[in-house]
């Protein structure tokens, strides 16, 4: 039987008490940068403790809008692309050992849709300048940015969120985007195996720990190796 591989990811460096606690269950972090949440010594120790598990590292770069967790528009945050793109190198510079770049919260979402050729181009530009692989959402525009950088493209599936029609993840703000319930956790896990090289369950999400110990679970007795993409 062919061997099955997938990478298992979490967001954390955000400064959230639990969030070390998952370190066990994964084999990538994305590490905020200090700008959405944290600061660099939650970062720094973010980092320290990865390399401790032997957890690849991710960059995980956002808007500079903590009052809303990096979750608002670039539009509305009220800052220019050239002060962005500072700020986006900026918090690169906090993880030099990072082997990956996956965007969080608005800075994923407006990139994915691909609604405004700056945000797309400022991304496009910082994957070259760092030659590194974008992780992103399958079937959007990410995958088209990283192909322009001249990167590789790892494809993301979430855990814990739930999806719309064209494969966008459904805004927070409905009542039903986030996932709670264990067996459908696992279910949307073993399907989206079919299609992404890393699964993602939030690092601010009061049960990630425990999705993540099921999914591990029930991803090893179907055969699936955990394993950095």
């Amino acid at each position: 039987m062919d061997s099955k591989f997938i990478d298992l990811n979490a967001d954390l460096g955000e400064g959230v008490a639990w969030e070390l606690e998952v370190l066990p269950y994964i084999s990538s972090a994305n590490i905020a940068c200090g700008a959405h949440a944290g600061s660099a010594e939650t970062t720094r120790r973010s980092i320290e403790a990865c390399l401790n598990h032997k957890i690849q590292l991710g960059a995980h770069p956002g808007y500079p809008d903590r009052e809303n967790f990096g979750r608002r528009a670039f539009s509305e945050i009220g800052i220019s692309f050239p002060e962005l793109v500072a700020n986006l190198n900026q918090q690169l510079s906090l993880i030099p050992e990072a082997t990956y770049i996956k965007p969080h919260g608005a800075f994923y979402n407006e990139t994915a849709k691909s609604q405004d050729s700056s945000l797309t181009d400022t991304l496009v530009q910082l994957l070259r300048d760092y030659n590194l692989p974008l992780l992103g959402l399958p079937f959007t525009a990410h995958e088209q940015i990283a192909n322009a950088a001249g990167v590789r493209f790892l494809k993301e599936g979430f855990i814990d969120r739930r999806y719309d029609e064209n494969h966008q993840l459904l805004p927070r703000s409905e009542p039903n985007s986030i996932i709670h319930d264990q067996d459908e956790a696992i279910q949307q896990a073993l399907q989206l195996t079919e299609t992404c090289d890393s699964l993602c369950v939030h690092g601010d999400n009061q049960q990630a720990i425990e999705l993540l110990a099921s999914v591990k679970d029930a991803l090893i007795c179907e055969g699936y190796e955990i394993k950095q993409c």
